[in-house]
């Protein structure tokens, strides 16, 4: 894949909306997501972090939390809805540490030069489109011996949040007769799925010490969702938008019922239960 990938979306204010609509459920999903990211972090009282594609803020105010009145945390998007719905989610919870918010291009923007003893991200780092100048400029943001910790999505065919739902829509779409250009393993969202393309990207960056662990940890797709409920919103998550964006409501509704079917026997009761499919990312600036 070309380090000149094509932009995930963000523009799209549209997809900006319904991420912001579906954030609180997204979290339920994404909560082993999160425990992996904050435990490699071990932010401690009285850092410096940025938070890059932070979205709506969660992990920014637990970045915040775990920093304390000493410290202080940046949460960052180039979405501004998304920066928006941040500071009125945090202006709704109760007195605490408050962060900062930034509306910027984590790949362009001057962030200062040796501000944040760590940058962290979760899934927020994939959809540059000059990968290494990006993580080039959250070096020159880190102070020497700094620390970054992500979590990324792994290539495709690891994360069956994606592979199912994109093979279920692939499969009806050659049933009934239809052509579609194929996604890519690593398009997107996918773009550091290997540890193999981290090392790629971070390493020619200025970062050392560059390790990406695959978790074998589980998440709910969608969060606390039936499988119904869950083949509906996996429609215009991931790559399947690729296959899907622009068929009839006829054609999405073959794929949603089928998506039904494939997914069912992954209800545990509680929600879709599949192996996340993901990886934990850090590496350390030369100090």
């Amino acid at each position: 894949m070309s380090d000149e990938q094509r932009p995930a979306g963000w523009a799209d204010d549209e997809r900006v909306r319904r991420w912001i609509e579906g954030a609180a459920q997204r979290e339920r999903q994404m909560v082993s997501m999160t425990e992996e990211l904050f435990a490699a972090a071990d932010l401690q009282p009285g850092e410096a972090a940025l938070d890059v594609g932070c979205g709506t803020g969660p992990t920014t105010l637990e970045a915040a939390a775990a920093v304390g009145p000493t410290g202080y945390v940046i949460g960052t998007d180039i979405a501004p809805p998304m920066i928006a719905t941040a500071r009125q989610i945090a202006a709704a919870r109760p007195q605490g540490v408050a962060p900062q918010w930034l509306v910027a291009d984590a790949q362009t923007h001057d962030l200062g030069a040796g501000r944040f003893d760590v940058v962290l991200s979760r899934c927020g780092v994939m959809f540059f489109p000059d990968p290494v100048a990006a993580f080039a400029n959250l070096l020159r943001a880190t102070r020497p011996g700094g620390r970054l910790v992500a979590v990324v999505w792994q290539t495709r065919e690891h994360v069956p949040f994606f592979e199912i739902p994109y093979v279920t829509a692939t499969r009806v779409l050659t049933e009934l007769g239809l052509t579609y250009e194929p996604v890519a393993l690593d398009d997107n969202q996918c773009s550091l799925g290997t540890p193999e393309r981290v090392r790629e990207v971070l390493e020619p960056a200025g970062w050392v010490e560059v390790q990406a662990h695959p978790t074998d940890r589980t998440m709910y797709l969608g969060g606390e969702q039936s499988p119904a409920e869950a083949a509906r919103d996996s429609l215009d998550a991931g790559p399947i938008r690729g296959v899907l964006d622009g068929r009839s409501e006829e054609i999405r509704e073959r794929v949603r019922a089928a998506l039904e079917h494939e997914l069912s026997p992954h209800f545990d009761g509680t929600g879709v239960l599949l192996p996340a499919g993901f990886m934990v990312v850090t590496a350390r600036r030369p100090g």
